[in-house]
């Protein structure tokens, strides 16, 4: 369900830093795991799954969050209070000094619900044992620079509360020059710009055609920059917040229409590219 704020809608995904943490019934069980596929060094583009198990109460409403940076707060956001209060918002704490970069309700593993992939404990005061359930979900995950988490969640969005969280999980190399993009700066087919971003500041090369070589230009923008008003602020300027990384640019001139030309980007030209020009 979405709500309407400054003729924007916004649905109760993006609500979650201002929503109350509440209190698990279960949230200091143990028991409750949550693991992922892979523990550190992810790559560029990673399909990580992530299992929870041992729930002894699944809900339909349970659902995972991938949180980012690590750091980030998920219990309450102390040091932002004075920041809700300068937009008015005098409501309770917030759950997350972040938004969730990406979330997924586990009901998603149609097994979950159903106890087909359970886990059954013997205890030493019951032959019966207890019987718990496990659940997988698959999160598609691109290098965002900045360690990432993930958090198991009760009560749905409206009323979430924290069960269990993974350890940090690191990029293997956050600083990789990434996601190339080429862009005609006219009509006349000489000239092609080529735009990519990275985690490094410094000005980094393109290669082209026969060994020719460009420096980048380089821009960010921060926060601050966005654009808003005191009168009606702009999500932008919202929490949630995270850092876009460095912005490389190069011209590429000389280029013959309607021919093929390769070109490589970066420090140590670490990623290459054949294109039709």
């Amino acid at each position: 369900m979405a709500m309407h704020r400054n003729y924007t809608a916004i649905s109760d995904f993006l609500l979650l830093n201002r929503r109350k943490l509440m209190e698990c019934s279960n949230a200091t069980d143990p028991s409750i795991k949550i693991k992922v596929s892979q523990k550190s060094n992810l790559a560029d583009e990673e399909y990580l799954t992530v299992t929870v198990s041992r729930v002894l109460h699944p809900s339909e409403i349970d659902w995972v969050a991938m949180i980012s940076p690590s750091h980030s707060n998920v219990e309450s956001c102390q040091d932002y209070s004075f920041r809700y209060m300068q937009t008015g918002d005098f409501d309770d704490l917030p759950l997350l000094c972040h938004y969730p970069v990406k979330a997924m309700f586990m009901s998603k593993d149609p097994d979950y619900l159903s106890y087909k992939k359970k886990h059954h404990k013997k205890s030493r005061k019951s032959k019966d044992g207890v019987t718990s359930c496990r659940g997988e979900l698959t999160f598609h995950v691109n290098n965002i620079r900045t360690d990432i988490e993930f958090v198991f969640f009760g009560g749905g969005f409206d009323a979430p509360c924290i069960l269990a969280r993974t350890h940090r999980i690191n990029f293997a190399n956050p600083k990789k020059p990434l996601y190339g993009h080429i862009s005609s700066i006219d009509s006349s087919g000489t000239s092609m710009r080529l735009t990519w971003v990275s985690g490094d500041m410094e000005p980094q090369q393109v290669q082209y055609g026969d060994g020719n070589t460009l420096p980048s230009q380089v821009n960010t923008f921060t926060q601050d920059q966005m654009c808003s008003s005191s009168t009606v602020p702009s999500p932008a300027k919202d929490f949630g917040w995270h850092d876009p990384g460095y912005i490389h640019s190069a011209v590429m001139t000389g280029l013959e229409p309607s021919s093929t030309f390769a070109y490589k980007y970066g420090r140590l030209f670490t990623t290459s590219v054949t294109y039709i020009c």
